[in-house]
């Protein structure tokens, strides 16, 4: 039987877990998703990933709790952290979380180490210490006298919560879309207006990304953060089981590839014994990321308004999306709920990567984090595409689109702007497929180096994935609402409707009277 590596999602559950019971204080447990910046009042178990391979829980960098470290952390501390983060908050534009003794003491590992003189870079990815590696030695080689040292460490987002809070932690760090706006309202980074207004080589380098990242990352008129990378939506498929059903690969289909068609597929490649499903034709995530939300922004739906200041999800176009899954999940060619039970135990397993690689599904809804994790598996015969078009024409790719930040109070302002800077040009931003696995920022290299499979790697239908880029949209994610809470809100209907206890349009109504609550509840404070 092969194994496939620690997925994302797996990593999710796990980070999730151990969030629950904690005090109150926007916790999240996601990959590359964790603190978030507002005060909430309950642990969360996401509901999707968020686009890297390590996973932590985490809280605000300003919340009552103070950080997903302090499960030991008194009533008392908490309170008294939350008064400091709020003074703090008052006095500055700028201003970085309170210190938080609690989350100082109560961490699991220490902190990272500053380095005098050196800029500290952090970022979440196990994955990415060789690729980042490669790039501090280029860059520390071309300028003399300037150092970056990469630290990884282990419970990523509780260690930037609690160093901030304590007025130190990285000079820059690896940032998320669906945490970002919170960072950005509580001042818990930098801007970097002025730098960006000075430095027109980088402004010039901007320009070519990715506009869904540019504008997710501007809060209020300012640039708090600068555009990285992100991932791409994908149904991966065996090739052997299609071709043994004498299918068109869908990688060949072109606007072909409809939901209609991604529908008859399944329903031809699902295998019974009796009224027992076998294989199912295909297996869907109930996920905000390459989930049921992919097929509702496809046919035309928005989890919040432009001001993301009111949730709208509760939309005949949402409801078209969720409803057409549902419908594949109730005749069996989805794999529904029972049959995932049944095949993650038979399978020894608690991850949906390693029930495509055993062939317990023919296709499944994913996403390119799995592509090195499948390539490893050597008896596996795959391919991978862009999700398939909607009735209205349309495609989506709902993303954690990642970025970078600065500390407010960095050690080394200058020094980590021209960090910063460099990673942004389009030298570096070629080498990320090949680094990393992830989609540049910039749209040129992207299409030159990602989508190229001679360049970017396996699989072939790496060259499919274009219409990813035109279609991809932030995670949900708002300055008012923990993303935590939207993730466990959305798992907690959307599972209903997974259960057949609840019709799709109804269990949208209630998540987004859900969501709208919070809202209202944090516009009240």
């Amino acid at each position: 039987m092969s194994t496939v590596p620690l997925s994302r999602r797996r990593a999710i559950r796990a980070a999730g877990a151990a969030a629950l019971g904690l005090a109150a204080g926007g916790l999240l447990a996601a990959c590359g998703a964790g603190a978030t910046g507002s005060v909430t009042t309950s642990a969360a178990a996401p509901t999707s990933s968020a686009s890297v391979a390590a996973t932590s829980a985490s809280v605000a960098p300003t919340s009552a709790s103070t950080s997903a470290a302090t499960s030991a952390a008194t009533t008392a501390a908490t309170s008294a952290a939350t008064t400091a983060a709020t003074t703090a908050a008052a006095t500055s534009s700028a201003a970085t979380p309170a210190p938080a003794a609690a989350a100082a003491t109560t961490s699991s590992a220490a902190a990272p180490v500053a380095h005098a003189g050196a800029v500290d870079f952090w970022q979440w990815g196990s994955g990415y210490v060789p690729g980042f590696d490669t790039l501090v030695k280029a860059y520390t080689a071309a300028n003399p006298g300037k150092q970056v040292v990469q630290s990884n460490p282990s419970s990523y987002w509780n260690k930037v919560v609690a160093t901030l809070a304590s007025g130190t932690g990285p000079d820059v760090f690896l940032m998320n879309n669906v945490n970002f706006k919170q960072y950005a309202k509580n001042g818990s980074v930098a801007d970097l207006s002025s730098y960006l207004n000075a430095d027109k080589t980088a402004s010039a380098n901007i320009k070519p990304m990715l506009a869904a990242a540019q504008d997710w990352y501007q809060y209020h008129g300012k640039a708090m953060g600068v555009p990285w990378d992100y991932s791409t939506g994908v149904v991966s498929y065996n090739l052997d089981q299609f071709r043994a059903a004498s299918l068109t690969l869908p990688a060949d289909l072109g606007k072909q590839w409809t939901w209609n068609t991604m529908r008859d597929y399944a329903t031809k490649l699902t295998q019974k014994q009796g009224n027992t499903e076998t294989r199912s034709g295909i297996w869907v995530y109930n996920g905000l990321e390459n989930g049921w939300y992919t097929f509702a922004v496809a046919s035309g739906a928005q989890f919040f308004n432009a001001n993301l200041d009111q949730c709208t999800i509760s939309s005949p176009e949402a409801t078209a999306g969720l409803e057409f899954l549902v419908s594949m999940m109730k005749d069996g060619t989805a794999a529904p709920q029972s049959y995932q039970d049944v095949a993650l135990k038979a399978n020894n397993s608690d991850d949906n990567g390693e029930i495509f690689t055993h062939g317990a599904t023919s296709m499944m809804l994913d996403g390119d984090w799995m592509f090195t994790a499948y390539e490893k598996v050597k008896s596996l015969s795959w391919d991978s595409t862009i999700f398939p078009y909607a009735p209205n024409g349309k495609t989506a790719n709902t993303s954690n689109l990642r970025g970078l930040v600065m500390n407010p109070a960095a050690k080394q302002k200058d020094q980590a702007w021209a960090w910063m800077a460099y990673l942004m040009t389009p030298d570096v931003q070629n080498q990320i497929p090949q680094l990393l696995g992830e989609v540049p920022a910039n749209n040129d290299s992207a299409k030159t180096y990602y989508f190229d499979p001679a360049k970017g790697g396996p699989p072939a239908g790496r060259k499919t994935l274009g219409p990813d880029l035109d279609a991809t949209t932030p995670l949900p994610a708002s300055d008012l609402v923990a993303w935590g809470d939207i993730s466990n809100a959305a798992s907690k209907w959307v599972g209903k409707v997974y259960q057949f206890t609840l019709a799709p349009a109804d269990a949208l109504k209630q998540l987004q009277d859900e969501i709208n609550g919070m809202i209202s509840a944090a516009k009240a404070k």
